[in-house]
């Protein structure tokens, strides 16, 4: 059978001026193609194990240091170090231990979100016997540097119940069709990325296994241009849906604005994908689940499911 691509935007009806007053003559009856696409995900998704020298040890970042001296390049470029799972990505928050009293100073960290996009963060650096954990969940990391020499051994590590993000964009599709990295002619039906100025009207968390854990607060977010069109910092883990404390562990339909929560802004976001993008540089959302567990997972999987109209806004 043949494949038939469509690219927004798609209309159907035959009037869309608004010229007069005649209805079916020149009041606008058009409407838009509506597309829906699901992403599946389990618990082993999420699932990072707490190390707090994992990235970094404290035998190799003793007293004075300013740049950290990663174990290797290998946990750099996996810092969750969640194993691909269906050719999905994953992204996690870090943690840094000082031994020593820091707290003055400020790491530089510069990395790379789950998208792949460069991102940067400016975290206050851990006091004499304590932990900090960055705000933002990172796929890479490049570099951490302290603002001043350190007055002690420092230690960087990842931890169970912090931020992970998974891109809904797998490299192949695992479910149902069972293929592997290795698959000719790869399937990507799952990938859930939306097209500017589309217009989403639903979005909703099918769990069909309960996650076995006291919370499983989940957001949805997007990449976001900014200036410039410069994705730098791009990622918003709530842009669509969803905050720190959305728990959707349950056996449910979790679906906006009640079994999921949604602000009047993230509902904005919804109305037009494109609405936070810089004006000129409106761009496709490559959507991003964010959670948060309380403990262990060892049980939990779900559909996230999205539904849209394509480019209703702008020109159309």
């Amino acid at each position: 059978m043949a494949k038939t691509n469509f690219s927004g935007p798609i209309t159907t009806g035959p009037i869309q001026v608004n010229t007069g007053t005649t209805v079916g003559t020149n009041v606008r009856d058009a409407a838009w193609v509506l597309n829906k696409m699901a992403f599946p995900i389990d618990y082993a998704n999420f699932v990072v194990t707490t190390d707090d020298n994992r990235l970094a040890t404290a035998a190799d970042n003793g007293t004075g240091t300013t740049t950290i001296s990663f174990v290797s390049d290998a946990v750099k470029a996996n810092v969750s170090g969640i194993t691909s799972d269906g050719g999905f990505e994953m992204a996690s928050v870090i943690t840094q231990h000082s031994a020593g009293n820091d707290s003055g100073a400020t790491w530089t960290i510069t990395g790379t979100d789950v998208l792949g996009n460069t991102q940067t963060e400016t975290l206050t650096a851990a006091g004499a016997g304590a932990t900090v954990t960055s705000a933002k969940a990172y796929k890479t990391l490049v570099s951490m540097v302290l603002s001043t020499g350190s007055a002690g051994a420092v230690k960087v590590g990842v931890i169970e119940t912090g931020l992970i993000s998974m891109a809904c964009r797998s490299l192949f599709n695992e479910y149902p069709l069972a293929q592997t990295s290795s698959t000719t002619d790869k399937n990507l039906a799952n990938n859930i990325v939306i097209p500017a100025f589309s217009r989403i009207t639903d979005i909703r968390f099918i769990v069909n296994t309960a996650f076995d854990t006291a919370g499983f607060d989940m957001q949805i977010g997007a990449n976001v241009a900014q200036a410039a069109g410069s994705l730098t910092n791009s990622l918003d883990t709530d842009y669509f849906a969803g905050d720190t404390d959305n728990d959707v562990k349950g056996v449910a339909s979790h679906h906006i604005p009640t079994g999921m929560d949604q602000t009047t802004a993230q509902m904005k976001n919804c109305l037009n994908v494109s609405d936070d993008d810089a004006s000129g540089y409106e761009m496709d959302k490559a959507v991003v689940i964010t959670c948060k567990t309380d403990d262990t997972l060892t049980a939990g999987d779900g559909v996230l499911s999205i539904e849209w109209l394509q480019r209703v806004n702008n020109t159309n």
